[in-house]
């Protein structure tokens, strides 16, 4: 464990080299309740609404008959119980599993790949290879911004989807220091493309990618294909034309 360093709080890491384990901040956790609790306010004042305007139409179907609106009245109340006593049970799970959850999270950055755990249930071990790596992107929401932490998106050449803005390979979520991790990442892949002479360039701002580079391979191929099918659909086109001018010669 001497070759480990672990990065977590406001540490600014260390110059490249050996193996850095960097985990989320606690207020990426602090965040993830505080979405929750919004949650909770919207869907109940949701639910308040609804129930409110049904009780609003019952009474006035009901038209002063006191025993059955008593009955209503009653049934509504026990919703009201069963509602809370979900949302306290719901609650305490998510409470529970999302600090266990985030509590697993660590990204491990090598000098050739970056490695990342997750999973609370099902874990995951990621392992994304700087060879593969086509850009480095720094994402900061507004309640990132409110809880002071940033996102690392890490996009590759071999990414889900044509769209390479707007997915990732992988994403380090939840880091207070999230320019500095950045930046020791970016360090550690000019180091890597030093070493090797890999045709990574990873962009610090706006995505510099390979992938237009292999789409405009893959076009020409398949304009290759094309043109080669278009010259034998135009001489067959040819001959059909040649035929259809002999039909029409006199005899």
């Amino acid at each position: 464990m001497n070759d480990i360093r672990i990065i977590k709080g406001s540490d600014i890491p260390p110059p490249p080299g050996k193996p850095r384990i960097i985990r989320p901040s606690k207020n990426f956790l602090w965040k993830n309740y505080f979405l929750f609790g919004i949650l909770f306010v919207v869907f109940t004042a949701g639910v308040v609404i609804i129930l409110g305007g049904f009780l609003w139409f019952l009474s006035t179907l009901i038209n002063g008959d006191t025993q059955r609106m008593q009955l209503v009245v009653d049934a509504f109340y026990w919703i009201g119980v069963l509602y809370l006593v979900l949302w306290v049970m719901l609650t305490i799970g998510y409470l529970i599993g999302m600090y266990w959850y985030v509590g697993a999270m660590s990204f491990i950055v090598h000098g050739h790949e970056i490695v990342v755990h997750k999973g609370l249930i099902n874990k995951t071990e990621k392992h994304v290879p700087y060879r593969t790596v086509t850009n480095i992107n720094m994402r900061t929401g507004p309640f990132d911004r409110l809880f002071r932490i940033g996102t690392i998106e890490i996009q590759t050449a071999g990414g889900r989807g044509l769209a390479i803005d707007e997915t990732a390979e992988e994403k380090l979520e939840g880091i207070k220091v999230y320019r500095e991790v950045r930046d020791y990442i970016l360090t550690q892949l000019r180091q890597f493309q030093a070493a090797y002479g890999t045709t990574v360039s990873p962009a610090e701002e706006e995505p510099q990618t390979s992938i237009p580079q292999q789409m405009l391979s893959e076009l020409r191929d398949i304009k290759g294909v094309m043109s080669t099918r278009l010259e034998k659909i135009e001489s067959k086109l040819d001959e059909l034309d040649k035929k259809l001018e002999k039909l029409h010669k006199p005899y």
